[in-house]
């Protein structure tokens, strides 16, 4: 047996080409990890976050996360086909994610970057090294669009959106693909050049008319289904924008003051303990100060996905999804495009070793 071992890797380049952007796949990825959560069949540890500061420093200074997981799925392949949802994981993986803010201004870069690694179920020995910026961004978008399937009213027809740069735009996508009834984006930005190119560039491919609203209550005040995906580091939506029946999802951590979530009827998360663990988000934010007693958090959203809670019960409840982004979402995404690649014959095979006992005779002094 020969000891030489390669891995794939795959360049943001050769992601969009293994259906990277297809957000009809990334919904199916994200629901399909969403279902693992709720059957238990992961592993996922609370992520290390490098701050330079509190939590209010990740929207300023920055952060840099490491997000390890393992999926399974093997005991549900047969439901996981009858629900269309890609197949058995079965493998673990690590994201790794910087994030400057200052990024785009200083130096013309994204905010975020980032790298994923696939192991070998095996060996556990890497497999594939992948860009892990477009499944990052794909996979939050697929996944607010996951909730918006389970909690939304099916027949919403205003999406109001903070937040127009990246994130804005997956999930626009995702809640499109989630709702198809939606007509009207009303879009509000605090850089009105951004709201006015986000317009222009994703009205045809989402089929909606997209509006530029002057304010964020504007844009929230009259939605029947709402995203904030901003780096805001203070709150300004308020309990009075929320009209009956509105779904909102909080992608971003302080978009919503905790004093808003006493009008809500239900509260659900991706997973409370990760909530708890980072710290950040509103809903724990609310818990922790008094706000709302825990109890008033509904539960986790896979529990609703396999059936062991319910989710919307009645058209006049007001509902939030706020998720802190789970590993497991990231690596449902990331094998997705890794098995597209391979079936695909895309990416370069790298050796990571050609005898791994060899370096042994090189050490010196």
């Amino acid at each position: 047996m020969s000891k030489k071992w390669e891995f794939l890797y795959l360049s943001q380049e050769d992601c969009i080409k293994a259906g990277g952007t297809d957000m009809s796949g990334a919904m199916k990825a994200a629901e399909r990890s969403f279902f693992l959560h709720g059957k238990g069949d992961f592993i996922q540890p609370g992520k290390p976050v490098i701050r330079w500061g509190g939590p209010e420093t990740e929207e300023t200074i920055g952060r840099i996360m490491s997000m390890p997981s393992w999926l399974g799925g093997e005991q549900y392949s047969e439901e996981l086909e009858k629900r269309g949802l890609i197949g058995i994981v079965n493998t673990a993986g690590i994201k790794f994610i910087p994030a400057r803010p200052s990024n785009p201004q200083k130096y013309g870069r994204p905010r975020s970057s980032a790298l994923f690694i696939i192991v070998d179920p095996d060996t556990l020995i890497p497999a594939c090294v992948m860009d892990g910026a477009i499944v990052s961004a794909m996979r939050t978008g697929a996944a607010a669009g996951v909730a918006a399937k389970y909690l939304a009213n099916p027949d919403s027809k205003i999406f109001g959106l903070v937040g127009a740069s990246v994130q804005g735009r997956a999930q626009l996508m995702g809640m499109k693909k989630a709702i198809p009834s939606l007509e009207i984006c009303k879009v509000y930005d605090i850089n009105k050049k951004t709201a006015v190119k986000f317009a222009k560039e994703m009205r045809d491919c989402s089929q909606m008319e997209i509006e530029v609203a002057k304010s964020a209550e504007i844009a929230l005040g009259e939605a029947d289904v709402i995203s904030t995906a901003t780096i805001a580091s203070t709150p300004y939506i308020k309990a009075e924008w929320y009209k009956e029946g509105v779904f909102h999802a909080e992608s971003s951590f302080w978009d919503t003051y905790t004093d808003a979530l006493r009008v809500m009827d239900l509260i659900f998360v991706d997973d409370w303990f990760q909530v708890k663990h980072h710290g950040v988000d509103v809903s724990w934010r609310a818990v922790r100060d008094g706000v709302i007693e825990e109890s008033r958090i509904t539960g986790n959203l896979g529990e609703v996905v396999v059936g062991i809670k319910k989710g919307r019960t009645d058209k006049k409840q007001r509902i939030l999804f706020n998720p802190i982004g789970l590993a497991i979402h990231d690596l449902s995404e990331a094998h997705r495009v890794y098995e597209n690649a391979k079936q695909m014959g895309i990416g370069k095979k790298i050796k990571l070793y050609r005898d791994p006992n060899a370096w042994l005779k090189k050490i010196h002094f």
